[in-house]
């Protein structure tokens, strides 16, 4: 795939969520009794959106103009689809589950899994349990008991 047309679908995914993140500020309400001149809880999130919006369109146009076309190698397209399938997956389950541990172990554990080039051992099994484990507790003890952030 050439850079132009990656760039330009990047940049456009970009643009969309600009615009998503510019109408979810614009839904802040204001809990006091200001006036309507008043700076409400949406005016920084608005600005940040704009100039995010203004920088990608900036940014589009520039790759249109841009003369030279490069040809870049994706890897291993394969595992790409495959990691982004399953944080598909992931966010779903969560979303619906509404619980985040049990599928946020599973998903780190086939991840790691997936892209450890040795699979058939038992060692190696074994390590990927504990490096999950140890991720999770690290989220736990930091979001939950010292933060007091809920999933």
């Amino acid at each position: 795939m050439s850079l132009k047309k990656t760039s330009l679908f990047l940049l456009i995914g970009i643009l969309i969520l600009g615009v998503a993140y510019y109408k979810t500020a614009s839904g802040f309400h204001n809990m006091g009794g200001s006036g309507a001149g008043d700076i409400g809880p949406g005016y920084y999130p608005k600005i940040l959106a704009l100039i995010l919006i203004g920088l990608t369109i900036i940014s589009i146009f520039q790759t249109i103009m841009d003369k030279k076309s490069e040809i870049i190698n994706l890897g291993n397209i394969k595992m790409v689809g495959i990691t982004l399938l399953l944080t598909l997956v992931y966010i779903f389950i969560w979303a619906k589950l509404n619980f985040f541990y049990i599928p946020t172990f599973l998903y780190l554990f086939t991840l790691i899994h997936i892209y450890q080039p040795e699979k058939n051992s038992k060692k190696v099994l074994i390590m990927n349990l504990i490096s999950t484990s140890g991720v999770l507790l690290g989220i736990y003890l930091f979001f939950d008991l010292l933060l007091q952030i809920d999933f």
